[in-house]
This record gives structure tokens, C-alpha cells and sequence, in this order.
């Protein structure tokens, strides 16, 4: 992989190793419906606060995600819209060299707590993914991409867990539509290694609609999952 990709391996891994996750003394994830992944996360400092009951509310649709073409960590093509039919899905964007403690690494720190939650509640993973653009194609190659994701992909419970996609692109030409069709706003008008941008993620459904956006003060997991929980209450027969 070479010393970028070797380098960008072992962040991953310091990375994993800082978000620990405090299961507790749980029964047998089989016993527990998936709609209640949201409980577990205790409610934090930063997120003083408590999420509404999922179901109690509505998440209007407020446009459809757009399309586009994405590279997966094998360089293979694949098409956006064919990767996020069918689960509901937490989109964010991120690149790997981000520094702003309130940028990048909160978003990924808030992701890997819900992957490394979510083998509580294995029967999500069919209805729940992850998915991951990176918005430095340049930099973040498939080889960058697959560095920073082998600890999800070798994962000994990844069976269990959330889908997580980590994605690029080939380059500027093709990510840009992807960008604007989410509204992600990216600024790379600065030094030239710095990248300036909004911390977004995007709950988007099965059928391909952006059904909420999250930004700074709005990346507590238990909103997220709870949101998730709310759309698939949304799905069950009246």
C-alpha cells in the first residue's frame, strides 16, 4: 500500500482505539428489538439534553439525494444511487486529513460509536448502513480510503454491525454534483492542505430521500439513531 497508505492505516487504528464504547451489562443482543439502539448510548455532557420518543414525530422529506459515480476502497465504480437503495442511510463527508476537532474527526468519532454500538442490535444491518464520501479525491484514493476503513473491514463482528460504505471519487469533475446535490458546502480556496467545510450529515431513506440534515451541536447519536427509529416506525403498517 506504501508509506501514505501504511501511515493512514495505523490513524485508523489509533483512531479505533480512542472510541471506546461502554456496553454495559446487556442481555442477548437477539432479545432486543432493533428500533431501541438510540437507549443505549447514555445521554453525554455535550448532548445535556433528551431526544424526543422515536415515532413521536415526523421527518417531512426535504429533497432527493443526488447521483453520482464513487469509487469503493477497491477502486471499483459504483453508482451513489445504487448503493443507497434500499437502507436508510447516515451520509457523511469527510476528508482523512481533517485536523478541526469540531470537524471530521467528531463526525467519524460519532459514526464509530454507532458502528461499534450497533452489534447490540444485529438485525439492523439490514435495514441501517453507513456511508462515507470523502471530498478530497486527490489525496483520499482508494488506496487511502481502504487504509483508514481495514479496521471495519476486518472487523471480527462485522457480521453484526452496520454496513459501513467509505467511498472517493475519481476526481473534482465527478464529485462536485454529489456535493451540491446534498448542499455540502466545501471551501478549497485556503493553503492548499486545509480544506474548509460545514460538518453535515444527512439521513437519507430506502426510496433515496433526504430526510434530515445534522450539523455542529446536532451530532449526538442517540438523535441520530433515534431519527433512524422514527422512519423505520414510519415503514410498519398502520
Amino acid at each position: 500500500m506504501g508509506v501514505w497508505a501504511a501511515g493512514l492505516s495505523a490513524a485508523a487504528l489509533v483512531i479505533l482505539s480512542a472510541f471506546t464504547t461502554a456496553l454495559g451489562d446487556e442481555t442477548s443482543a437477539g432479545t432486543r428489538p432493533t428500533a431501541q439502539l438510540s437507549a443505549h448510548f447514555p445521554r453525554s455532557e455535550a448532548y445535556d439534553f433528551e431526544p424526543p420518543t422515536p415515532g413521536s414525530y415526523e421527518l417531512p422529506p426535504l429533497k432527493m439525494a443526488p447521483d453520482g459515480a464513487v469509487l469503493d476502497h477497491r477502486g471499483q465504480d459504483l453508482q451513489l444511487s445504487n448503493i443507497l437503495d434500499g437502507r436508510i442511510s447516515l451520509v457523511s463527508f469527510i476528508y482523512l486529513l481533517c485536523s478541526d476537532e469540531q470537524g471530521c474527526p467528531l463526525a467519524l468519532s460519532t459514526l464509530f460509536d454507532i458502528h461499534q454500538m450497533s452489534a447490540l442490535a444485529p438485525g439492523l444491518r439490514k435495514d441501517v448502513q453507513l456511508v462515507t464520501l470523502s471530498f478530497d479525491p486527490e489525496r483520499d484514493t482508494p488506496d487511502a480510503i481502504g487504509s483508514f476503513a481495514y479496521p471495519i473491514l476486518m472487523d471480527r463482528e462485522a457480521e453484526l454491525k452496520l454496513d459501513w460504505h467509505v467511498l472517493t471519487t475519481r476526481d473534482q469533475t465527478a464529485l462536485q454534483p454529489i456535493l451540491d446535490g446534498f448542499g455540502q458546502a466545501v471551501d478549497r480556496s485556503g493553503d492548499g492542505e486545509t480544506i474548509q467545510h460545514l460538518l453535515r450529515l444527512f439521513l437519507v431513506d430506502r426510496q433515496g430521500r433526504i430526510r434530515n440534515v445534522y450539523g455542529l451541536g446536532m451530532i449526538d447519536p442517540r438523535l441520530l439513531m433515534t431519527d433512524v427509529e422514527t422512519l423505520l416506525i414510519e415503514e410498519r403498517p398502520r
